[in-house]
């Protein structure tokens, strides 16, 4: 059986990049000496060797630069802190910014990569995008995303600060860079409803080389992969065993006393258990086949008999729960690019048929 659990890494929101055609001239060479007293060249050092090059273009008392500076570091770790395919360089639009001076603001915000100050010939290499030539510049923060060809994608932005992230981040995939993929660890444990752990279940994220692992007999299990920032990856569950596992004459018994309103059943749990024809509501029918599976007169459901539920999350109708996504939304795990402090994962099983989750 197959179910795909939903594993939000980032949830990216709705941006614009601005457009870069082929009417815009390539951009033109520079060269600077960045605050760490090397010489670099745009063409010999990045675009020549294939990388494609990231201009911020900002100055230190910048205020609203200031406010983007916590979300432009982890975009800058994402594609690889300069040893990808992608660099960025942080050019001072003021005279007074030295390059002595960018030392002391890397150090105090940890601003993570190379930067040049007017000393350095940041006024120089900025001037044609601050002359109109490209573009109409209103101010700091620019972004000026070059392709390993020269193309200039000039002032990709959003309507607000992450939004404009989501943008630049846009820009540089449309160069044809690659994003770094990055190791992720990560641990969680499939349990039944009343916390049993559930042995042998297969975890899997999708769309990776990761191999299957196997929950232990607590039901926990943890693995370790490559994923890409910014994509969204999902959780593959596969169970397998007899169908009869957990399924009873006890079981007939109960589903019978439901829906004689003997003892009705109260967790959206066990109703999802008792529908076992997966009609969406439970009925004599199921009692029917749950009766002929326990006397071997039927050996298949009409669909899969494991489900596996998100346990954060919340019914919509508990009482009638067939139909509802069970994946949860990405409210349900709020995840920042490949963060370390993410939640273990939780996960609830549901064998059809057994309804007082005795399955093993």
């Amino acid at each position: 059986m197959k179910f795909i659990f939903t594993l939000f890494l980032f949830y990216a929101i709705a941006a614009q990049v601005s457009a870069q055609t082929d009417t815009l001239p390539p951009a033109p060479d520079f060269t600077i000496t960045t605050s760490d007293s090397i010489r670099r060249q745009l063409y010999a050092d990045y675009l020549s060797q294939g990388k494609t090059v990231v201009l911020y273009v900002f100055f230190i008392d910048c205020p609203v630069c200031q406010e983007l500076e916590p979300l432009l570091t982890p975009l800058y770790h994402e594609w690889g802190n300069g040893t990808a395919g992608v660099e960025f360089l942080s050019l001072s639009t003021q005279f007074n910014d030295h390059n002595q001076d960018l030392n002391t603001f890397i150090g105090m915000v940890e601003h993570p990569f190379l930067a040049a100050g007017s000393d350095g010939g940041s006024l120089e290499a900025i001037e044609p995008y601050t002359n109109g030539k490209y573009g109409l510049f209103i101010g700091t923060p620019l972004f000026v995303v070059i392709a390993p060809n020269g193309n200039v994608t000039y002032d990709p932005k959003g309507e607000s600060l992450e939004a404009t992230i989501d943008a630049l981040n846009q820009a540089i995939l449309n160069t044809g860079v690659e994003k770094p993929a990055v190791a992720f660890q990560h641990s969680g444990s499939i349990t039944f409803p009343n916390g049993n752990g559930v042995a042998n279940a297969k975890v899997k994220v999708r769309n990776t080389d990761t191999d299957f692992t196997t929950t232990d007999s607590t039901g926990a299990f943890q693995f370790e992969t490559s994923l890409i920032a910014r994509k969204n990856y999902s959780i593959q569950l596969e169970k397998e065993g007899s169908i009869l596992s957990g399924i009873t004459t006890l079981d007939v018994v109960k589903l019978q006393r439901h829906i004689l309103g003997i003892e009705p059943f109260t967790s959206p749990y066990q109703l999802i258990a008792a529908d076992v024809d997966r009609s969406g509501t439970i009925s004599v029918s199921d009692v029917i086949l749950l009766r002929k599976l326990v006397l071997n007169l039927e050996t298949t459901l009409p669909n899969s008999s494991w489900i596996f539920i998100n346990a954060n999350y919340t019914f919509g109708n508990p009482e009638a729960p067939f139909f509802e996504v069970y994946t949860g939304d990405a409210s349900a795990f709020p995840y920042k690019p490949l963060s370390k402090e993410v939640a273990p994962f939780k996960i609830i099983a549901i064998k059809i048929g057994d309804v007082n989750f005795s399955a093993t």
